[in-house]
């Protein structure tokens, strides 16, 4: 399981996680569904070369499994988060997304990029959904050539990211505004989980990133 909980209420959750699906769903689509936006951190060198050197995520999480971390974290069950119970549940929850990269895939080429732990985790909670705010750091700027590319998705097929084609996406830094971000590939349409995503976020899909063959590869083009 991508996202840890905790291991008193590990069984119940899964269960209900599980029993969210019809069982021919349950083994081939995702659990956990996350609204993603990202934002490319863009240097310029001396020599006027642009490099990616940092990505800032915005996980925001399906409101079901929102309220399964609720019902965990909430220790005087209040329906109530306090700060340290965010804390808390923010960093617990990460912990497994950690451990496979934070589901980011970065390469230039043959080159595949594995970026440094996210030192900090900042979480909330509002209208029944948990939303994780977390930056990136590359171990070394990488250059933007056109063998870049980035992919967001579980390998495992359990997490389900969409990322709005629309303003998901956003460049910050130097001279930005002479850079573009392009559709390297169109990830496939997995209709089977498409009404689920729409009911989740509430828009009208036309693709969405979940696992290798479901995900959209991403490009950055500057100067």
């Amino acid at each position: 399981m991508p996202f840890k909980t905790k291991p008193i209420k590990l069984f119940s959750i899964l269960t209900l996680i599980f029993g969210l699906w019809p069982t021919n769903m349950a083994i081939a689509h995702p659990h956990i569904l996350i609204d993603a936006a990202v934002t490319f951190h863009i240097q310029k060198t001396q020599n006027g070369q642009f490099q990616l050197d940092s990505l800032q995520y915005t996980w925001q999480f399906d409101e079901n499994f929102s309220l399964l971390l609720l019902g965990d974290y909430d220790d005087d069950q209040n329906q109530l988060l306090t700060q340290q119970e965010l804390t808390t549940m923010g960093m617990e929850t990460m912990e497994g997304a950690k451990e496979l990269l934070y589901f980011t895939h970065i390469s230039n080429g043959d080159i595949k990029i594995t970026p440094d732990d996210a030192p900090t985790v900042q979480a909330t909670f509002k209208d029944n959904r948990l939303t994780l705010e977390f930056d990136l750091t590359l171990p070394k700027s990488l250059p933007l050539t056109e063998a870049f590319k980035f992919t967001l998705y579980d390998e495992e097929y359990f997490t389900a990211f969409f990322v709005k084609k629309d303003g998901g996406y956003q460049l910050v830094g130097d001279d930005v505004e002479s850079c573009t971000i392009y559709q390297v590939e169109q990830g496939q349409l997995d209709n089977n989980i498409k009404t689920a995503l729409e009911n989740a976020f509430n828009d009208d899909l036309t693709n969405q990133g979940m696992g290798a063959q479901f995900a959209d590869d991403i490009g950055i083009k500057c100067g």
